[in-house]
């Protein structure tokens, strides 16, 4: 799963090789404390929240990892399924 993952972002993203390393050891780490915070939390609310903070310290991770511009096409790629973006009730036609 962290090979598969990695890989793709590095397709995407046209990793260099050092970059392709680090990534993937913080995608090990990220998987893995996914795992156990699904794993411990039962409550919808805490699980959430855990998983942002641990989204917040991958997203930080990942700016000493890559140039702005990989880290511009990393939000474009891969979080615009992740998190739903905010829409003003006026500007879809109900308000």
């Amino acid at each position: 799963m962290v090979d598969e993952l990695t890989r793709q972002m590095a397709n995407k993203l046209h990793l260099n090789e050092g970059q392709y390393i680090q990534l993937r050891a913080v995608n090990q780490i990220k998987l893995t404390v996914v795992d156990e915070i699904k794993w411990q939390y039962t409550d919808m609310a805490k699980r959430n929240a855990k998983l942002n903070e641990l989204e917040s310290q991958y997203e930080a991770e990942c700016s000493h990892i890559l140039t702005p511009t990989q880290l511009s096409l990393y939000h474009s790629e891969f979080l615009h399924d992740v998190k739903p973006s905010k829409v003003d009730a006026k500007e879809n036609g109900v308000g």
